[in-house]
């Protein structure tokens, strides 16, 4: 009996261990940024808008963040706003979520398991285009369907919105700065997790050089 009870702890142990490793090797290849192919670049700007992890397990019903929850509302509505705005100017819109394909990662958490309820998209969003790709790491562009998408369209500007500023807008940002897109960041259709970092996140961001205006600017923007 003494020996069952040993070979059962030892296996449990063992499991644990494996789940550990296997998260932390997950964490760091899920933060790692792909490098890519400069773009064409060309005289026409072509434009498209990013709505980026927008979805039940971040802002919806399966969420169990506290201030995404409570800026959800606003933020869905003016990414429809700017959604719709974009669609009647012949501009695209991606949508991007999050979908965690690794078995031992869906143990300890699968609100982000394929088909779970909180991989879908938020049903708040009215979703205005059928381009709607899975990530499995923070940056968008670890889809190369991404990549194939953008050059196929001739899209040479991005138009950020969604969440996180800290995170995996961050690193979809610096995988389209690698692949030289113009990018611009709307910053009232984007989250972090705090209000005050979201303002240290774009003050950083506009003293790299990268563009941030509203919402309004961008209707101005489409409507020039």
């Amino acid at each position: 009996m003494k020996k069952i009870i040993i070979s059962i702890v030892s296996i449990l142990i063992l499991f644990i261990l494996i789940l550990v490793i296997n998260y932390l090797i997950f964490q760091h290849t899920a933060i790692q940024i792909s490098q890519g192919k400069p773009i064409t670049q060309k005289d026409t700007v072509k434009q498209a808008l990013l709505v980026i992890d927008i979805q039940e397990g971040t802002t919806g019903n399966y969420s169990d963040n506290e201030h995404y929850i409570m800026k959800s509302e606003e933020i869905i509505n003016t990414i429809n706003l700017l959604a719709d705005s974009s669609v009647k100017n012949n501009i695209p819109v991606i949508y991007i979520k999050n979908e965690i394909t690794n078995f031992l990662i869906n143990i300890l958490n699968d609100t982000y398991a394929p088909g779970s309820p909180g991989s879908k998209l938020d049903a708040r969003l009215n979703v205005v285009s059928d381009i709607i790709l899975n990530k499995n790491k923070s940056d968008a562009f670890s889809n190369l369907a991404l990549d194939s998408l953008l050059i196929k369209n001739e899209i040479n500007k991005l138009f950020f919105t969604g969440l996180d500023l800290a995170h995996c807008v961050n690193s979809t940002i610096s995988a389209a700065e690698n692949r030289k897109y113009g990018i611009c960041l709307i910053s009232d259709a984007i989250l972090a997790k705090s209000d005050s970092l979201k303002r240290v996140k774009l003050d950083e961001f506009k003293q790299s050089g990268i563009e941030v205006i509203s919402s309004y600017e961008y209707f101005e923007i489409i409507h020039k």
